[in-house]
């Protein structure tokens, strides 16, 4: 139950980071996109279950306050919080590669969707300019972002791990 409040809190803090502070610092004249990179952390780090729901959150605030079509953000970041979650299991969460490869799948994965979804199916065919000046820019400026954060994700949930398993270890319990 802690995990679940202190998840729902990162995505809320995410959030409000990326839409004030992380869209004033803009790498490459693009901002870094902080919720996918939590999406993916989670997901990498927890599995599929808690990257589903996450992504879920994050999508869901993106809808409400930006999306024009309700749900497009929600259905995209969930399934990017799935497909991370699948390699909870595969590789360790210490080592920083794997996560900034899914990052950049992750970030690559939402831009082509959003290209999709809200540029080519209304006419707007100009998917070279929109990779030039939106997507590598993005995926860019989000990876180097994902180098710090993944971090503290990462120590965050160990943190929390580790008082889990202190809190099972009770003088209650038999083995």
């Amino acid at each position: 139950m802690k995990r679940k409040l202190i998840i729902f809190l990162l995505v809320w803090i995410c959030f409000i980071l990326q839409t004030t502070v992380f869209s004033t610092l803009t790498f490459f004249t693009a901002a870094p996109n902080v919720l996918i990179i939590l999406t993916v952390s989670i997901g990498f780090m927890q599995g599929r279950t808690e990257g589903l729901l996450t992504g879920f959150l994050c999508g869901l605030l993106v809808d409400l306050f930006y999306g024009k079509i309700f749900g497009f953000f929600a259905l995209v970041y969930l399934l990017v919080g799935y497909f991370c979650g699948r390699y909870s299991k595969i590789y360790f969460d210490e080592d920083v590669k794997i996560p900034l490869l899914l990052t950049g799948a992750g970030e690559l994965f939402l831009n082509l969707m959003i290209y999709i979804g809200q540029f080519m199916l209304r006419g707007r065919t100009d998917f070279g300019g929109y990779l030039k000046g939106v997507i590598l820019p993005e995926t860019v400026s989000t990876l180097l972002a994902a180098i710090i954060l993944y971090r503290l994700f990462y120590k965050l949930n160990h943190s929390l791990v580790e008082k889990e398993k202190k809190g099972r270890q009770s003088l209650w319990i038999r083995n």
